[in-house]
C-alpha cells in the first residue's frame, strides 16, 4: 500500500479493508495502524479504548473532535492538565473551572497521586467572563466573577470600564469611598459626589463636574447650584484652591465682575498664575465694570502672565515650579516626568476646552493621551501670547477719565462727547486718574518685555504686539510724565499733604514693568537724540530726572548717563586733540569741534591738558537737589542753582534753553524754598503763595527725598539750617530771589526773557504755560515788598502792557483759544499795579482756574512745624507801607560780592568733579570685589564637581515616582510655607504705605485665615530655617527619603520589570487559559505601582513626612506581594510549557505507518542468538 500510486481516497478504502482483514485476523495493532492511515480516528478511538490504550484513545477521540470522549479518557487515566487543555481549546471555560474545582477536591482528599494542577479555577472563570463580556452577556459574566476574590474583580471590571459594575461591588462590599473615587477618576463626577462622605472629596467632584458643564455650556442653573455647594464645601473644608476655583467658574456663568476679581485675588494668594491670568481675562472679555476697576487688575495678571512663561522656559525656584505644577493642572495636564506629559480626557482642568494642542502630536492611551512636555508647552506659550493680547487690546481700547485740558487753561469745551473733568479734581478723583496712568504705563512695559520673554519660536505671532503699540509706542509714558509734570499749573490736589502725595503719587505695588517701560522710554530719547541734544538738551535731561524719579530709578540711571554721555564727550575730545596733532599746525582746513560742546563744563579752564575732564552742566542741578534733600544745606542748594541757571541765561543758546513749562517749574521751585528759608530766617516775615505752590514742597519733597532713610521733610531742613551771619544770609538770599525775578522778566539776559516768551506764541497760551509764567510773576510782585529788591518791582510792570497787546493780535488771530480770564487780569495789571490790586487780580484768577486761594505764610515751629498758612488778608494790603527793616537788610550787594559768588563756580565744579572721581573709584573697587568673589566661587564649583555629583546622586531617588521637596528664598517645599522675601508681588503693599488697605491686599476669603496661617504665611527665610518645627520636618523628610530610595524604588522597579516580562513572554499569552490571567497580574502591578505614586503626591501635598515610612510601608508591601504573586505564576506557567509544550501533537500517526509486524522474524532471531551466543 505504501508503494502504491492511487488517489487518497482509493488508498483510504483500501487501509480501511487492510484494517477490517488485520482485525478478522486477530492482529488488532495493525488494523488500528491501517484506521489510523485512513484518517478514521474516531474508530481507531473506540478500536484503542477496547484495546486498553486509553491515552491513545483520547488523543484519537480529540483528534475526530469528540471531545467528551476525549475528557472522559483524559480523566480516567487522572492526566488533569490534558484535559483542562481541550477544555480551552473549546472555550468551555465555565465547564473547564468547574473540573478544577473538582479535581482540587480530588487532590485534597489525596485519592490522586498527582499533587497540583497546572491550572486554577480563577484563571478559567477569568476568561469565561472575557468571553461572556465579549458577547455582551453582562448578567452571565457578572455571575461568572461573583466566583472570584473581589480584588480581582475589581480589576477585571475597571480594565474593563464597567464602571456601575465595579461601583455596585464596591458598595455591597461596604466600601463607598473606593467606589466614589472609581467614579471620579471615570469621569462620573455627580455620582461620586452623591456617594462620598468626604467633603473635601465631595467639593472636587462637584468641582469637576462644573468645570466640565461651563466647558461644554451645559445648563448655567444647573451648573450655579453645583458651583455654589462647592464653594460651602471648600470654605468649610478650607481648599483654598477650591475657593478660587468655584468663584472663577461662578464668575464665568454669571458674567460677575465681583466674583472673578474675588477669584483673581484668591488666586495671586496661591501663587495661581494661571488661575490669575484666565480670571482676568473672563473679567475683560465679559464683564461690564468701571474702566478703572479692570485696568487696576491688569498690571498684576499680565505680570505673572510673563512670569508664567519664563518659568515654562526654565524653571529656577520653588515657587516657579509651583506655579507650572498648577498651570498644568488647571489646563488638565499631569506630567509623568520630566519628559512626558498625560492629557486626562475625563478630568479636565476648569478650562480644559481651551486647550488644544496639534493632535497629530498625541499618542492617544485610553482615556489618557500622552504628549512630551516640549510639544506641551508650545500651545500654552501660543495661548498665553493670545490672552496677553486680547487682555491689552481691550483695555487699551477703552477710554479712562482725565481733566479736559480746555477746562484747565480757561477754555470753553465744544465737544459734547467729551467725558473728562470740567472741574477741579476731588482727592478720590485724583488718585484714580493718575494710577490709570500708572497701569497703562506698567501695560505698556509688559508689551515691551514680552518681546523679549516669549520663545523665539512664536516670532510671527509676536507681531500682533507690534500692532497693539502701535507708531507711538511709548504714547502712554509720555501721557503720564504730562500729567505730573504739565506745562500748565500744577494740581494742588495731587500733593495737599505728605498723605496725599502718598496715597496718589505711589504706586500700590511693587511692579517692574511700570519702572521698565519709564527707563525704556528715556533710553529710547536719547537714543533717537544727536550728540548735541543729548548733551546740551535741558529739556531732555529734565525728562530723564523727572522719569526715574517716577521709577525710582533715580539717581543711579541718572548717574549711568550721565556718564556715558562725559565719557563718550571725552573720548571724541581726546580723538579731535589727536586728529589736530597729526595734521600739525597751519594745515589743513579748519576742523569742525565736538557737538555738545555748550553743555559741557570744564571743572578747571586753566588746565590746558587734552585730557581734562568736562561734566555735564545737568550735574550742577542735580548737585543743588543733593544739597538740599541728601546734605540738609539749603545756602548750597541755592548757590549751585544760581551756577546752573547762569550756564542756561549766559550762553542762552539752542537746545540749552528749556521750554517754558520747565523753566516755570524750575523758578518756582527755587523761590518757594529761597522764600521759606527766608522766612525762617526773617522773624515776622509773610510769604504769600498760592495753596498749589505750598502743595509743591510737599511735591519736590516726595520726589527728592530717599525713601530708604528717615531724613525728615523739607521744614525739618529749613528749621536746622543756622546760619552763622544770619543777616549776611538773608542778604544773599533776597539777592538769589530777585535774581530769579530779573531771570524772568530778562533782566539778567535780554534774550533770555522768560516772561515775554511766555507770551509769544498761541502754542504757550492754549498750553497753560503763559498762564502760569504769569501767575509766577504776580506772586513774585506780590511778595516784592517783603522779599525781594526794591527795583524789582518796576521791572515786571514795564512788561504789562507789551503782553497785553500781544494777547489782543492772538485773539484776533486765533479767536477762541485765548482764555478770557487771562485776557482779564492782564487788563487789570495794566490799569493798575500796587500790590493790593496785584494780589486781588491774583487771587481771582486763582480761584477761576481751580477754586485756588492766595494763602499768608508764616515760619513756626511749635504746634505747627514749618509754614503756617491762612487765607490772605488782602484788605490789610489797601494801607500797607513797606515793612520797617534794619538798615543793613537794605543793602545791597556791590560789584565785590557779586564777583566772589562768580568766582564760587568753579570751586563748585571741582567739587562736584571730586564726588564724581570718588565715587568711580568706589564703583571701581567694588566692581573687582564682586568679580573676585565670582572667579572664587566658579573655582569653587569646578574644583569639586564630583563631590557634588556625588551628592546630588545620593540625594535624588533613582525614579522619576518621587517628589523632591526642599527649601529655597521663595518657598519651603518641607513645611509648605510661602516667604514674605520671595518674588516681589505685584500687589505686595510698600512699607511705608499709611494710607487705607488697597484693595489689592485685602484678599477675599480672608476669614478663612487665622492668625497662625497669617503667621505662617508672613516669615521670612532666615526666620522659618530656625524654628524647631522646620527641623523636625527636615529631618522625617530625609528619613522618608531615604526609605524611599532603599525599599520603593526596588520594589517599583521589580514590579515594573515583571510586567515587563509578562508583556515579553508571548508563548504565555498563547498557553491555555493564561491570557486573562496574565493581564490580571500585570494590571494589579501597575495599579499598586499607581497607588504609591498617588500616595507620593499625596504625602507632598500634606507635607506628612513623619508618617510617610509607616503608610508607604503597607502599600509597599501589598506591591512585594502582588510582584510576588506574579513571578510564581510566571515559574509555574513557564515550568508547564517546558514540560508539556504547546501546540506539539501526538506522534501516533507517524508511527501508524512503520508496520514493524511485517519484517521478516528470521533477521531478528539471528540477532537474537548472535547476543546469546
Amino acid at each position: 500500500m505504501t508503494s502504491k500510486k492511487v488517489s487518497p481516497k482509493e488508498k483510504q478504502v483500501e487501509y480501511l479493508k487492510l484494517a477490517k482483514t488485520y482485525l478478522e485476523c486477530k492482529e488488532p495493532k495493525l488494523s488500528l495502524k491501517c484506521l489510523s492511515c485512513a484518517k478514521e480516528f474516531q474508530l481507531s478511538g473506540q478500536l484503542s479504548e477496547k484495546l486498553g490504550k486509553i491515552k491513545d484513545a483520547a488523543y484519537f477521540y480529540k483528534r475526530s473532535q469528540r471531545y467528551q470522549d476525549a475528557l472522559r479518557c483524559f480523566e480516567q487515566i487522572q492526566e488533569f492538565d490534558l484535559a483542562l487543555k481541550i477544555y480551552c481549546q473549546e472555550e468551555l471555560y465555565e465547564e473547564a473551572a468547574v473540573a478544577v474545582e473538582k479535581y482540587e477536591e480530588m487532590l485534597k482528599a489525596k485519592t490522586l497521586p498527582i499533587s497540583k494542577l497546572s491550572y486554577s479555577a480563577s484563571q478559567f472563570y477569568l476568561e469565561a467572563a472575557a468571553k461572556h463580556l465579549s458577547a455582551n452577556e453582562i448578567e452571565k459574566m457578572m455571575t461568572v466573577l461573583s466566583k472570584l476574590d473581589i480584588d480581582d474583580q475589581l480589576v477585571f471590571l475597571k480594565s474593563r470600564k464597567r464602571l456601575r459594575e465595579a461601583a455596585d461591588l464596591l458598595k455591597r462590599e461596604g466600601r463607598r469611598e473606593e467606589a466614589a473615587l472609581l467614579m471620579k477618576q471615570h469621569g462620573c463626577l455627580l455620582g461620586a459626589a452623591k456617594l462620598t462622605a468626604d467633603k473635601a472629596f465631595q467639593a472636587s467632584c462637584l468641582l469637576g463636574a462644573a468645570r466640565l458643564n461651563v466647558a461644554r455650556n451645559l445648563d448655567a442653573e444647573h451648573t450655579e447650584a453645583i458651583l455654589r455647594e462647592a464653594l460651602d464645601l471648600c470654605k468649610e473644608t478650607r481648599q483654598l484652591s477650591g475657593i478660587a476655583e468655584a468663584q472663577f467658574l461662578l464668575g464665568v456663568i454669571l458674567k460677575d465682575f465681583q466674583k472673578l476679581k474675588d477669584a483673581f485675588f484668591s488666586f495671586a494668594k496661591l501663587n495661581h498664575s494661571a488661575g490669575m491670568v484666565e480670571a482676568l481675562y473672563e473679567i475683560t472679555s465679559q464683564c461690564e465694570a468701571d474702566p478703572e476697576k479692570v485696568l487696576a487688575l491688569a498690571p498684576g495678571g499680565l505680570e505673572v502672565l510673563l512670569s508664567l512663561v519664563r518659568a515654562l522656559k526654565k524653571v529656577t525656584n520653588n515657587a516657579e515650579k509651583e506655579m507650572v505644577k498648577s498651570c498644568f493642572e488647571f489646563f488638565g495636564i499631569s506630567q509623568v516626568d520630566a519628559k512626558y506629559c498625560q492629557i486626562a480626557q475625563n478630568d479636565p482642568g476648569p478650562i480644559r476646552i481651551l486647550f488644544d494642542p496639534d493632535l497629530n502630536l498625541r499618542e492617544k492611551k485610553k482615556d489618557r493621551s500622552l504628549i512630551m512636555a516640549d510639544q506641551v508647552k508650545l500651545p500654552l506659550y501660543k495661548h498665553l501670547l493670545n490672552r496677553l493680547c486680547q487682555i491689552t487690546q481691550s483695555l487699551l481700547g477703552k477710554s479712562y477719565p482725565s481733566v479736559c485740558t480746555k477746562f484747565i487753561i480757561g477754555l470753553k469745551c465744544k465737544d459734547e462727547s467729551c467725558e473728562d473733568f470740567h472741574r477741579p479734581l476731588r482727592r478720590c478723583e485724583a488718585k484714580s486718574l493718575v494710577q490709570s496712568k500708572m497701569h497703562l504705563v506698567a501695560i505698556n512695559g509688559l508689551l515691551l518685555e514680552a518681546k523679549k520673554v516669549f520663545p523665539k519660536i512664536l516670532a510671527e505671532e509676536c507681531e500682533r504686539i507690534d500692532h497693539i503699540l502701535s507708531t507711538d509706542t511709548y504714547r502712554h509714558c509720555r501721557s503720564f510724565l504730562n500729567v505730573l509734570f504739565p506745562k500748565h499749573f500744577h494740581q494742588r490736589v495731587l500733593s495737599e499733604n505728605p498723605v496725599a502725595c502718598r496715597e496718589i503719587l505711589k504706586p500700590r505695588y511693587k511692579s517692574k514693568s511700570y519702572r521698565f517701560a519709564l527707563k525704556e522710554y528715556i533710553h529710547f530719547l536719547f537714543r533717537n537724540e544727536g550728540a548735541r541734544g543729548r548733551r546740551e538738551s535741558t529739556d531732555l535731561w529734565l525728562s530723564a530726572m523727572q522719569a526715574f524719579l517716577l521709577s525710582s530709578h533715580y539717581p543711579e540711571e541718572f548717574e549711568k548717563l550721565l556718564h556715558q554721555e562725559e565719557d563718550s564727550y571725552h573720548r571724541e575730545l581726546q580723538a579731535l586733540e589727536s586728529e589736530k596733532a597729526e595734521r600739525g599746525k597751519g594745515r589743513g582746513s579748519r576742523m569742525k569741534g565736538v557737538e555738545g560742546k555748550f553743555g559741557m563744563l570744564a571743572p578747571n579752564k586753566d588746565d590746558g591738558s587734552p585730557a581734562k575732564t568736562h561734566l555735564c552742566f545737568i550735574r550742577l542741578l542735580e548737585n543743588c537737589i543733593d544739597q538740599l534733600y541728601m546734605h540738609r544745606n539749603p545756602e548750597n542748594c541755592k548757590r549751585l542753582f544760581f551756577r546752573f541757571m547762569n550756564v542756561l541765561v549766559k550762553k542762552c543758546t539752542e537746545p540749552l534753553i528749556p521750554s517754558i513749562g520747565n523753566t516755570v517749574a524750575l523758578l518756582e521751585f527755587q523761590f518757594i524754598h529761597c522764600g521759606a528759608v527766608l522766612a525762617r530766617l526773617w522773624k515776622n516775615a509773610i510769604l504769600r503763595l498760592p495753596k498749589s505752590y505750598i502743595a509743591l514742597f510737599h511735591y519736590w519733597e516726595f520726589l527728592f527725598s530717599k525713601k530708604d532713610k528717615e531724613l525728615g521733610n523739607v521744614f525739618s531742613i529749613i528749621q536746622e539750617y543756622k546760619p552763622k551771619d544770619v543777616a549776611r544770609a538773608v542778604r544773599n538770599f533776597r539777592f538769589h530771589l530777585s535774581y530769579l525775578f530779573k531771570v524772568l522778566c530778562g533782566y539778567e539776559n535780554v534774550d533770555f526773557n522768560v516772561l515775554l516768551d511766555a507770551f509769544s506764541d498761541i502754542d504757550y497760551v492754549v498750553s497753560g504755560e503763559a498762564e502760569r509764567t504769569l501767575v509766577l510773576c504776580l506772586v513774585m510782585l506780590v511778595n516784592a515788598e517783603e522779599v525781594l529788591q526794591p527795583f524789582c518791582k518796576a521791572l515786571m510792570c514795564r512788561h504789562f502792557q507789551e503782553i497785553e497787546s500781544r494777547l489782543q493780535l492772538m485773539s484776533m488771530d486765533h479767536p477762541d483759544q485765548v482764555p478770557e480770564r487771562l485776557q482779564k487780569v492782564v487788563k487789570r495789571l495794566v490799569m493798575e499795579a500796587s500790590v493790593k490790586s496785584v494780589a486781588e487780580a491774583l487771587q481771582d484768577l486763582l480761584s477761576e482756574r481751580d477754586e485756588e486761594y492766595l494763602m499768608d505764610c508764616s515760619w513756626r515751629w511749635d504746634s505747627v512745624h514749618g509754614l503756617y498758612y491762612e487765607e490772605a488778608k488782602l484788605n490789610r494790603l489797601l494801607c500797607a507801607n513797606p515793612m520797617g527793616h534794619p538798615g543793613e537788610l537794605e543793602y545791597e550787594f556791590n560789584q565785590d560780592e557779586t564777583e566772589e559768588l562768580a568766582l564760587e563756580d568753579r570751586d563748585d565744579l571741582v567739587t562736584i568733579l571730586s564726588q564724581k572721581q570718588r565715587k568711580d573709584s568706589i564703583r571701581r573697587k567694588l566692581r573687582i570685589v564682586c568679580l573676585v568673589v565670582s572667579l572664587c566661587i566658579s573655582w569653587r564649583r569646578r574644583a569639586s564637581p564630583q563631590t557634588a555629583l556625588i551628592r546630588e546622586e545620593t540625594r535624588e531617588p533613582r525614579t522619576g515616582n518621587f517628589k523632591r521637596a526642599d527649601i529655597d528664598r521663595t518657598q519651603c517645599d518641607l513645611c509648605g510655607v510661602k516667604f514674605t522675601q520671595g518674588p516681589k508681588s505685584y500687589f505686595c503693599p510698600s512699607k511705608d504705605f499709611e494710607g487705607d488697605t488697597s484693595e489689592a491686599v485685602a484678599l477675599p476669603g480672608a476669614e478663612l485665615d487665622d492668625k497662625e496661617d497669617r503667621e505662617k504665611n508672613s516669615e521670612s527665610y532666615e526666620q522659618h530655617i530656625h524654628l524647631e518645627s522646620h527641623k523636625r520636618q527636615q529631618m522625617a523628610y530625609e528619613k522618608y527619603s531615604e526609605f524611599f530610595d532603599e525599599k520603593v524604588v526596588q520594589a517599583i522597579d521589580e514590579g515594573m520589570r515583571v510586567v515587563q516580562d509578562i508583556k515579553q513572554r508571548t508563548q504565555i499569552h498563547n498557553y491555555p487559559g493564561s491570557k486573562e490571567q496574565s493581564h490580571m497580574h500585570q494590571r494589579k502591578i501597575q495599579e499598586n505601582i499607581k497607588k504609591v505614586s498617588d500616595m507620593v503626591e499625596d504625602l507632598y501635598g500634606r507635607k506628612a513626612w513623619a508618617r510617610a515610612e509607616e503608610v508607604m510601608t503597607r502599600l509597599v508591601d501589598t506591591l512585594t506581594l502582588s510582584v510576588e504573586n506574579a513571578q510564581k505564576w510566571l515559574m509555574k506557567t513557564e515550568v508547564s510549557l517546558k514540560e508539556e509544550g504547546i501546540g506539539q501533537e501526538d506522534n501516533y500517526e507517524n508511527e501508524a505507518e512503520d508496520f514493524v509486524e511485517l519484517r521478516p522474524r528470521r533477521h531478528w532471531q539471528k540477532r537474537r542468538k548472535q547476543r546469546k551466543f
